[in-house]
Order: C-alpha cells, then sequence, then structure tokens
C-alpha cells in the first residue's frame, strides 16, 4: 500500500497492486501542484513501512512511485519502488516483495531533461 503525504496534512491511500488505483496515482503525479504538495511517500509492506520524505532546497524535483511485476526468468520476485529527482540527484527505494529487505540508492544522474510522467522539459 502507498501513502502519500500531502502538505495540506492530507494522507492519500493506493493499492499499486490494483490497475484502477495505479492509473488514479499517475494521473495525480503527473501534475505540477500536487507534486509540489508531496512531502513524503510511505510503503507498508508485510508488517513494515518504508519512507521517503521531500527533500529540501532543491530547484527541480519530482517524487513518483510504482508496482513491479515479478519477472520469474530474471529471478526477479517483484516489489514497489520510491523514487525521488532532486536536480542533478536520484534516491530509489526498492522494497522486495518477498521479504522485508529494501534497497536504498543514491546516484548523480546529471541534469533531466526530459520526464515521461511529467510530460514536460526541465530545461526552460
Amino acid at each position: 500500500m502507498l501513502k502519500i503525504h500531502l502538505s495540506d496534512g492530507r494522507t492519500l491511500s493506493f493499492d499499486l497492486s490494483d490497475p484502477v488505483k495505479a492509473k488514479e496515482w499517475l494521473n495525480l503525479v503527473r501534475t505540477t501542484g500536487f507534486q509540489e504538495s508531496i512531502r513524503g511517500m510511505t510503503i507498508q509492506h508485510n508488517g513494515s513501512s518504508y519512507s521517503l520524505s521531500r527533500p529540501d532546497s532543491f530547484r527541480h524535483l519530482w517524487l513518483f512511485a510504482e508496482h513491479l511485476e515479478p519477472d520469474l526468468n530474471a529471478k526477479f520476485k517483484g516489489g514497489k519502488r520510491l523514487v525521488c529527482q532532486a536536480d542533478e540527484t536520484r534516491i530509489t527505494m526498492m522494497i522486495h516483495e518477498s521479504s522485508r529487505a529494501v534497497r536504498v540508492s543514491l546516484s548523480r544522474t546529471g541534469t533531466q531533461c526530459y520526464n515521461p510522467v511529467l510530460e514536460r522539459s526541465y530545461n526552460q
């Protein structure tokens, strides 16, 4: 279950494994106003909560969450992924479906010029 914490104090919930709820989430997260109102995201899985807060002091920022289906040929058991792109830095949290394990990666991606989720260019 994905929980989105908003600046007005509300918390929205989305079951990303449900195609209808996943589409609802995608439609919301694509809008600039909604992106600006996100203060954090939490995945609740196997009795644990994994949260990613909105970082301060960045010019361009977007947050995203997705459900990843298992791929048995690649020995991938599926899970949920939280992503925060902040200027030239990206943090990704992969919450594995079959365990309480989480993998966190931080990378310097360079300037992101195009985001297909937001459908806009950052070089304006």
